[in-house]
């Protein structure tokens, strides 16, 4: 947009900040599609017959994939992500293990 001035020049106008707006950090993205993605695959093992024992598995090699990625693109939001994986993973493999009785 622009906004005529009394010489006849065009100058820009710059919108008017609210305050109000979300700064989007592109790199959390990678963080909830991981975080999407143990959330799911955790669900679906809850309900399969023996299925904590898949869910670690799957959560382990979850990590060294988000470890290997954060090495391969240098990229802190990755490596956030395996420790995310790994704590809340391992958290909800502990809970699923207490509640069939594993002990």
């Amino acid at each position: 947009m622009t906004e005529e001035t009394k010489d006849g020049e065009n100058e820009p106008v710059e919108p008017q900040k609210t305050g109000n707006e979300i700064k989007f950090n592109p790199g959390m993205t990678s963080v909830a599609i991981n975080l999407l993605a143990l959330a799911f695959y955790t669900i679906i093992f809850k309900f399969v017959d023996g299925g904590i024992i898949f869910d670690a598995f799957v959560i382990f090699f979850h990590v060294i994939f988000c470890i290997g990625m954060a090495i391969g693109k240098r990229s802190w939001m990755w490596f956030l992500s395996a420790v995310l994986v790994l704590a809340i993973g391992f958290s909800t493999c502990v809970m699923i293990g207490n509640s069939i009785g594993l002990r």
